[in-house]
This record gives structure tokens, sequence and C-alpha cells, in this order.
């Protein structure tokens, strides 16, 4: 039995074998393509969720943006009522932005 009788036996095996890998190996490909769905539809809706807070924090910023210039404009003095914000800084508007004073930090006398 010379090199062709190898090559002739190798064939034979692997032809043998494929089936036997393709049987063993393909549930287990079906398992991880599955899984990696999974995970990508999982990544879309938490970039969703995370799309939609932006633009939620871009309206409402939008809003309020919208809210101090119509004030600014219709008052003359330059004092804007910020609601429950504080301007630190005094009258100069250029100072400093104005925080927000939480509820939580309140202290009861």
């Amino acid at each position: 039995m010379g090199i062709n009788g190898v090559s002739f036996l190798l064939g034979i095996g692997a032809a043998w074998l494929a089936p036997t890998l393709i049987r063993v190996l393909r549930p287990l490909a079906v398992e991880a393509t599955a899984a990696s769905m999974g995970l990508f539809e999982d990544a879309k809706r938490i970039a969703a969720e995370q799309l939609e807070t932006l633009e939620d924090i871009a309206a409402e910023a939008r809003a309020r943006r919208e809210a101090i210039v119509s004030a600014a404009n219709g008052n003359g003095n330059g004092h804007v009522d910020l609601g429950d914000e504080e301007v630190v800084g005094g009258d100069d508007e250029a100072a400093a932005p104005a925080r927000r004073r939480g509820t939580s930090r309140r202290r009861s006398a």
C-alpha cells in the first residue's frame, strides 16, 4: 500500500467522519447562533432605551430653554424665574450657570 492507498483511506475516513462531526457540531452551532441573536436583541433594546432617555433629556432641555428665553423677553429686567433653581453669582448672568437645589438636601429646622 503506497501513498495512493493511504490517501484513499484518509479520504474514506474523512467521508465517514464529516457527517458524524456535522451531526455533533450542528446543534452547537445552532445554540451559539441563538445565544448571539439573543445578546444582539438585548443590546439593541438597551441602546434604544438609552437613546429614548437622551431624547427625553434633550426635549426637556429644549422646553426649559424656550421657557427661560420667553420669560427673559417678556419681563425686560433680565430676571428670570427658574422655578426651583437658584442662580449662583448674583445678577451677573454670565457669572455661573444655574444650579438645581435638590429637595433631599434641604434641612428641616
